[in-house]
């Protein structure tokens, strides 16, 4: 049972399609415990991003004094088998995103969604490569899979692996050259402590 969850997930995920079982002294259960991997199936990956925006006040401001400037957006990853992803940028909560994805997966690869889109992602290591177009511009993230939560001493009563991603690279680029001498592309700041957490959820 192991060897063919093990068979499944990596030698679709990974990018040089090898188990290397031997790493893990011949333990499939061991493998699928130790090696990185992204969930698929079950639920979403999420990143909530907030932050206190200051105030530009003039003669036409009509925020009271004291108030607080909060802006808040997720991004969303679901993951398949096959490499296939489906992301999402949107200040929508993830109440309002899970029923807009379950939409997207009862329709099929392909269909289309306000702010849900398509892309794939290959796996090398601990590192997830992210790549998904929009219709301004292509977007390509790298992703950190950490192997416990026990790692960020975070836990929310989640004993599986492999449910948390820390976010190290954020692109885009018009043509789709993430190359580092593409002629117009565009490296973001990534925000600090930018965790995607696997939120599981029946309906996906």
């Amino acid at each position: 049972l192991y060897k063919i969850l093990c068979q499944r997930i990596y030698l679709n995920q990974s990018k040089r399609k090898t188990l290397h079982a031997s790493r893990f002294g011949n333990s499939y259960r061991k493998m699928l415990e130790l090696r990185p991997r992204v969930r698929t199936g079950g639920g979403m990956y999420v990143l909530k991003y907030q932050e206190v925006r200051k105030i530009q006040r003039d003669m036409w401001t009509e925020i009271p004094v004291g108030a607080v400037l909060e802006s808040v957006y997720y991004r969303y990853l679901y993951f398949f088998e096959d490499g296939r992803v489906m992301y999402a940028l949107t200040p929508a909560n993830p109440v309002e995103m899970i029923p807009r994805f379950s939409k997207m997966l009862l329709h099929g690869y392909g269909s289309k969604d306000k702010w849900g889109v398509w892309g794939r992602y290959q796996i090398k290591k601990d590192v997830v490569k992210i790549w998904v177009s929009q219709e301004w511009h292509d977007v390509c993230f790298q992703l950190k899979v950490i192997p416990s939560n026990a790692v960020l001493h975070y836990d929310m009563g989640d004993k599986g692996v492999c449910t948390t991603m820390q976010m190290e690279k954020h692109m885009s680029s018009k043509s789709g050259n993430f190359d580092e001498n593409s002629y117009d592309l565009v490296v973001y700041d990534v925000p600090l402590n930018g965790y995607f957490r696997f939120l599981k959820d029946k309906r996906l």
